[in-house]
């Protein structure tokens, strides 16, 4: 009777953590929000308005118009990974109009991706 209870206990713990241990590998490390906005501002403003103080205007102004950095963060579906993998995963010879792969660390990414989310407004619910 105890060794079933230990092994039915035994299950019960094993199907809590399992799915706590796959999130926790999947969870996203924050990124540095200061790293990100520097980086932006250094390498980001030839096509985008990163901030609507940045002292330089973007220079690509399209067609179609690169999205502002805010609009971006207000965008519907807009997370944290959904932007690592798009960034990550845009071609680093791309079709016009289309932006090309910025080549950005893991940190780098997570640190723009940080800044990005930073500018959502506050109406837009946290994701």
């Amino acid at each position: 009777m105890k060794i079933r209870m230990l092994r039915a206990a035994m299950l019960v713990a094993c199907c809590i953590a399992w799915p706590l241990a796959a999130t926790s590998r999947t969870k996203l490390a924050p990124g540095d929000v200061e790293a990100g906005r520097a980086l932006a501002l250094q390498a980001c403003t030839g096509c985008h308005v990163v901030q609507p103080d940045q002292r330089f205007k973007p220079v690509f102004t399209g067609p179609p118009h690169p999205p502002d950095f805010k609009d971006i963060a207000n965008g519907p579906h807009v997370t944290a990974a959904s932007l690592q993998h798009h960034l990550k995963n845009l071609p680093t010879v791309p079709q016009q109009p289309s932006m090309a792969n910025p080549d950005l660390t893991n940190k780098e990414l997570r640190d723009v991706v940080a800044f990005i989310l930073t500018l959502r407004d506050s109406a837009v619910a946290p994701r």
